[in-house]
């Protein structure tokens, strides 16, 4: 704290003098920092809030967006995984597995959470900046956010879904989940939101997000169905 006021008090003066002229910051430990006015941009008695938007790259270099809707909460990419915007549908994965729409039905049968870990869908697909949500950061986005149906009229993205928005601080931010089935059988099926989760339940089935148009849960799914994956940043 002291090492602070010490700045700020040293910046105030300096910028009452002649832009190149230089300032001196004496520090707790004895050192001293030098400086120029015309080395600063501003001054601040708060600390530097974290950004709650931002990008990073997937494994072949795309950049995606992601959002966080809560303080200390996770960031969400924009899109789900396989898509390259926010209206695509994405591809239809089996748990813990990264082939869309696979014919076989292939899924990943261990029974610990695969978040970051070999079989993270996520982290295969995308990269080691991504990563797939738990079902308690699934749960978490439902109780945290504001949340609104949107029809494919209503939406902007040509596809019906729900739209998570912050609340507070966060209420400019949002992320919307596109309703697109599930695949199973050599089809895709139904008009919801299904979501994997990287946690387990039992060795057949794990948690996924699951929505409607007047319904949102987090719930068992079997892990054999093709189900839309969002990432979250890995950090």
């Amino acid at each position: 704290m002291k090492k602070t006021v010490l700045i700020i008090a040293a910046l105030m003066t300096a910028m009452c003098a002649m832009a190149k002229e230089k300032f001196y910051v004496y520090m707790n430990d004895g050192t001293t920092d030098e400086y120029t006015v015309a080395d600063c941009d501003s001054i601040s008695f708060t600390e530097p809030k974290a950004p709650t938007t931002g990008e990073a790259k997937t494994k072949d270099g795309t950049m995606v967006k992601w959002v966080q809707l809560w303080e200390n909460g996770p960031k969400f990419a924009e899109y789900n995984v396989g898509a390259t915007a926010v209206g695509e549908y994405g591809g239809y994965y089996c748990w813990g597995a990264t082939i869309d729409k696979d014919p076989k039905a292939e899924y990943y049968k261990g029974e610990e959470d695969i978040q970051g870990g070999e079989h993270d869908t996520a982290k295969n697909l995308w990269g080691s900046n991504w990563r797939m949500p738990s079902d308690a950061e699934f749960q978490a986005l439902i109780d945290n956010c504001d949340v609104v149906w949107k029809s494919k009229d209503e939406s902007g993205y040509g596809v019906a879904g729900r739209l998570y928005t912050g609340k507070d601080d966060y209420a400019g931010n949002s992320v919307f989940f596109p309703a697109v089935g599930y695949y199973y059988s050599g089809m895709v099926l139904g008009s919801r939101g299904s979501y994997w989760s990287s946690t387990p339940n039992g060795s057949s089935t794990a948690y996924s997000l699951n929505f409607g148009s007047e319904d949102q849960k987090v719930s068992s799914s079997n892990r054999y169905g093709g189900q839309s994956v969002r990432a979250i940043l890995a950090e």
